[in-house]
């Protein structure tokens, strides 16, 4: 029983708790004051400071400022430069006084203070629950037009939030009882808003005088008025395009229309611009007779932030106002649907949004005047990846007007006026929230650095909008943020920064020059056949080899490295500031190849043709087995089995070993050829070798030449009863050949071409 008390007052408790933490709010929350100049300390001169305190959170936004084309063509009103309108951000009271409201954090957009900027302060709820519906004052072009608060927890809306209509304005109606004086139209784009020829644009991101405020050219967002006679004014645009007016259909003579107003120009609205607009007011339909329309307002900027929604089925609204019917004139074009921006976390049950363009104004009577365009849809912009679940969206263009009197010729008819187009939304949103403590130490620069003699290095300041660097000795350009730095001598700099307000601060950087450094990697060499060498490289504190192939350590000052092939090693040497480099070869000689004798074996007493080449000198070891120890062919007959070793060096000094085995064995064969003394010549040979025989064979005898390596090369036949016979050489390479008579005697010879 007592548990179930506790857990009764608890609840209880919480509830309370609950209905003290939730706000009620509904009409006006917000407050508002026009924005004259920012001073150096990042304080706003405004028009009325009094609703303002240290840490409310406030939104900054430029409401107009564009750049149009103003050419008297169809180009007229044609945004050519954004310029700061439609930029904003959210930010932070620091102070307020009379006429002053401080900012705690330092802007992130610039903005034109001659130029419509305004002052919104944003309330912040812990919950909030709509209790009746929730507005602000239309745009009366210094203030107004937004709705915005902040709820960290729960947004619960038992009521509207509304903002239609509170956007740029409509053109305003004016009856021009003397136009049309001679039968014919007006065809400008631009012209007096008294003279007649054309009525008001709608008002949006440009603001011209009321010399060119008339006609049917277009005024950025805002949609051109209907030019004289009795054409129909041009929707207003923001999300999409407006739609066309209608012409007034007469022959020539007789006042015709065909001067419809123009729909406004579509603004940037994509995320990398990231500004947000009212919606472009419709142009006004052209009137002599008393009894033409206004364009319709564009709608208004709504925005929330809220950790969740509960939307009840609840609406929020920011529609282009529709333009009124006109009877006999040119009837108004349609305002554009305004701007929702939401930064919410989900909804719990369902919000119905409205960004509707307005309609563009139907013509009564019989004359065929010409209708208004429609106004586009508006624009939704959410940080989300898609927009939550519950949230349903209708911001379809208005339509045109068309003659609603069944007795005119142009019955259900627009007379070329158009519908508007539909909005759009932009996901993932980045909403500006300036977080940056303002400091009037606001100039920064590049740290002080060391470079190196000869080097270049580029110096970075940042804080401002124009830079100014002194000395200007050595910088590339003493006026950007970035300049390049090349100096001889160690130099000290000043940059100094000026912000968009006109502010300045400076900043000062030091560039010491260090003394290059002079690298070796030690001298060029060479080396016979691949090998290991050793580098010693100096002048640093660091070492770093390339190519790394076969190289010990590349980091080492002194790395063994094995080389293959003639290579440029190049060693970078560093010292923490400078760094250079020098290269080293590595030459790769050719060892000679040498030619000589095989393997052998001979018989005891039979001499043979030591014989070797491929190099330029040559050392026979050993020296007491021949007689010439340094020549590269000679005849020795050796004693016993014989192992010979020849050292020959090429002409770079590089040298190779080559060894064979002079066999000695006693043979009782060459005693059957002993009686012929068989003698070859000359060798060594060139072209030919002769052998010759002291008496003629008795019987055929097979010849068999062999090369040194024991290789067959030839094989032919003596016939019998000769005594002489010719061997070719000519297609033998040079070297030692073994000539077998018989299957048994051998006898040795050269080649040498």
């Amino acid at each position: 029983m007592k548990t179930s008390f506790y857990y009764c007052f608890l609840t209880i408790l919480l509830s309370a708790a609950s209905s003290i933490a939730q706000t009620s709010i509904s009409g006006v929350v917000n407050d508002y004051t026009a924005v004259n100049d920012i001073d150096c300390d990042n304080v706003l001169t405004v028009a009325d400071a009094g609703a303002f305190a240290a840490g409310d959170k406030v939104m900054l936004v430029q409401m107009q400022g564009a750049t149009i084309d103003l050419s008297n063509s169809s180009s007229f009103g044609t945004i050519t430069d954004f310029g700061s309108a439609g930029q904003y951000e959210i930010n932070e009271v620091s102070s307020s006084a009379t006429g002053t409201v401080g900012l705690l954090f330092a802007l992130e957009n610039t903005y034109d203070f001659s130029a419509a900027v305004q002052l919104v302060r944003i309330p912040v709820y812990e919950s909030a629950l709509v209790t009746d519906t929730l507005t602000c004052p239309a745009w009366d072009g210094s203030t107004g037009g937004i709705i915005a608060f902040i709820v960290s927890g729960e947004l619960i809306m038992e009521a509207p939030i509304i903002a239609t209509g509170k956007g740029f304005s409509g053109g305003e109606e004016i009856n021009y009882p003397d136009s049309c004086p001679v039968g014919l139209s007006f065809s400008g784009y631009r012209t007096s808003v008294e003279s007649g020829n054309g009525a008001p644009k709608g008002a949006g991101l440009a603001v011209v005088g009321d010399s060119q405020r008339g006609g049917r050219g277009k005024l950025a967002n805002g949609g051109g008025g209907g030019n004289d006679h009795n054409a129909g004014g041009g929707g207003g645009s923001l999300g999409a395009s407006g739609g066309n007016g209608g012409e007034r259909i007469e022959s020539f003579f007789s006042c015709p229309g065909p001067g419809y107003g123009l729909p406004g120009f579509v603004p940037d609205n994509s995320n990398a611009a990231n500004r947000i607009y009212l919606g472009g007011g419709g142009g006004c339909g052209h009137g002599n007779n008393g009894n033409g329309s206004a364009g319709g307002n564009g709608g208004g900027i709504i925005f929330i932030k809220a950790g969740s929604m509960d939307g009840n089925g609840q609406l929020l609204a920011a529609n282009g106002t529709s333009s009124a019917n006109a009877n006999g004139d040119g009837a108004g074009g349609g305002g554009a649907g305004g701007t929702l921006l939401l930064d919410i976390g989900g909804i719990s049950s369902d919000v119905l949004v409205e960004l509707r363009g307005g309609n563009g104004g139907s013509v009564t009577g019989i004359a065929c005047t010409g209708p208004g365009g429609g106004g586009s849809g508006g624009l939704v912009r959410h940080t989300g990846s898609s927009l939550p679940a519950g949230i349903f969206i209708d911001y379809a263009g208005g339509t045109a007007g068309t003659t609603l009197t069944a007795a005119s010729d142009c019955y259900e008819d627009s007379n070329g006026a158009t519908n508007g187009a539909i909005g759009i939304t932009q996901n993932e949103w980045p909403l500006l929230e300036a977080d940056l403590l303002f400091t009037n130490e606001f100039a920064t620069v590049t740290s002080d650095t060391t470079l190196c003699e000869g080097s270049s290095v580029t110096l970075n300041a940042a804080g401002g909008s124009s830079y100014s660097w002194s000395p200007v000795t050595g910088l590339s350009d003493a006026t950007i943020a970035n300049p390049i730095c090349t100096i001889t001598e160690t130099t000290a700099y000043v940059v100094t920064v000026t912000n968009a307000a006109g502010c300045s601060d400076t900043a000062a950087v030091t560039v010491t020059i260090a003394p290059g450094i002079s690298a070796t990697a030690g001298p060029d060499t060479s080396i016979c056949g691949a090998g290991q060498v050793q580098f010693f490289a100096s002048g640093g504190d660091s070492y770093l080899w390339s190519p790394g192939d076969g190289v010990s350590d590349i980091t080492s000052d002194a790395p063994t490295v094995f080389v293959t092939s003639t290579t440029d090693y190049v060693v970078t040497v560093d010292n923490g500031v400078c760094s250079a480099t020098d290269t080293v070869s590595v030459e790769v000689l050719d060892l000679p190849v040498l030619i000589t004798n095989s393997d052998t074996t001979l018989c005891a007493g039979q001499p043979i043709i030591l014989s070797v080449g491929g190099a330029v000198a040559y050392s026979w070891e050993p020296a007491g087995s021949v007689p010439c120890p340094d020549c590269s062919i000679m005849e020795v007959t050796p004693a016993a089995t014989t192992t010979y070793t020849v050292t020959g060096i090429n002409t770079d000094g590089c040298e190779s070993t080559v060894s064979f085995t002079v066999t000695v064995e006693i043979c009782n064969s060459i005693d059957a050829f002993s009686e012929y003394a068989i003698m070859l010549y000359p060798n060594p040979a060139k072209d030919a070798l002769f052998i010759q025989s002291a008496k003629p064979w008795q019987e055929d005898v097979a010849l068999v030449i062999f090369d040194a390596l024991g290789k067959q090369v030839q094989a032919l036949v003596l016939p019998a009863s000769n005594s002489f016979h010719r061997i070719d050489t000519g297609e033998l390479p040079n070297g030692s050949y073994l000539l077998q008579i018989d299957g048994s005697a051998v006898h040795t010879f050269m080649v040498q071409h």
